[in-house]
């Protein structure tokens, strides 16, 4: 299926939706750009514990109308300028939340139960003070003494990138995965962005690196270098000059970039020669491992 097709059928309009990859890393991109494209506007837009321009494009672009974060930002480069003004104009609802509750509410929605507990000494900051409507201090069935617990995300579509999947959808990560696999089996629909489709053969031969079954995927898509300007972990590295041109962008009018990379371009193909073609990626790419 290809990038158009797989957005189109399976991101709902103003649904919830989460999109993978942590900080700069394994975004996938291809698909966030799409949905843009189809001005898709999105209810609840959920992350992982970190997320960076996966996120900040489409608040950017004014399709979000609220975010399931614990941060948004782009590490060393600075803070994320479209999240930031949105959330202090009050343009996006801001659902607190800290790194502890995206991880065990995916592990919740992932179990197909409403809610976990978190660690011991994990509850104890303001965040459910200012989020009461995801965070609960309930006893514990066997001491008595209180826990904190989380609700469980459980997303209308997970748009995760997973380097090498097969038809299947069985994918193996190429390095961390994240918060990607929870998330993932937390969701009610699941499109893959790979760099590759790999034969059935080749994922059985392999069988002790599969990490995401493919029961839980409903759409696999080729999208070589769709993580583009993120990484793609043993594949290329992230753009950090384009990341740095996004950042100019977004402190002001975003609409130019906008038009040049994302609703300008017709498709991923088209955004490949809009950033400056193959040679451009080229310089990106990482010395692929012998397996």
């Amino acid at each position: 299926m290809g990038v158009r097709e797989a957005v189109r059928a399976l991101v709902p309009r103003d649904g919830f939706v989460a999109v993978g990859g942590m900080h700069m890393h394994n975004a996938p991109m291809a698909l966030v750009r799409e949905m843009i494209r189809q001005g898709i506007r999105i209810d609840t837009l959920a992350t992982s514990p970190s997320a960076s321009i996966q996120a900040d494009l489409p608040i950017g672009a004014g399709l979000v109308r609220e975010v399931v974060c614990s941060y948004i930002g782009f590490e060393h480069l600075g803070l994320a300028p479209a999240f930031r003004r949105a959330a202090e104009s009050g343009t996006l609802k801001v659902r607190e939340a800290d790194e502890a509750f995206v991880t065990y509410a995916y592990r919740a929605g992932a179990a197909g139960i409403p809610f976990l507990p978190l660690p011991e000494g994990v509850g104890g900051t303001d965040v459910p003070r200012l989020n009461p409507g995801d965070y609960r201090t309930a006893a514990d069935p066997f001491t008595g003494k209180p826990v904190t617990c989380v609700r469980a995300l459980s997303p209308d579509v997970a748009l995760v990138h997973c380097p090498k999947a097969d038809p299947h959808g069985n994918g193996i990560f190429e390095g961390s995965v994240f918060t990607d696999l929870d998330m993932a089996k937390a969701a009610k629909a699941v499109i893959v962005q790979c760099e590759e489709v790999v034969p059935n053969e080749y994922v059985r031969a392999h069988a002790d690196r599969v990490r995401l079954p493919g029961f839980v995927v409903d759409a696999v898509v080729p999208v070589p270098l769709g993580c583009h300007p993120a990484s793609s972990h043993r594949y290329y590295r992230h753009d950090e000059a384009h990341l740095k041109e996004y950042l100019a962008a977004a402190k002001g009018d975003l609409s130019a970039y906008l038009k040049t990379y994302v609703t300008g371009p017709k498709d991923h193909e088209a955004y490949l020669e809009a950033i400056g073609g193959r040679e451009r990626v080229d310089a990106l790419l990482e010395p692929r491992p012998p397996w």
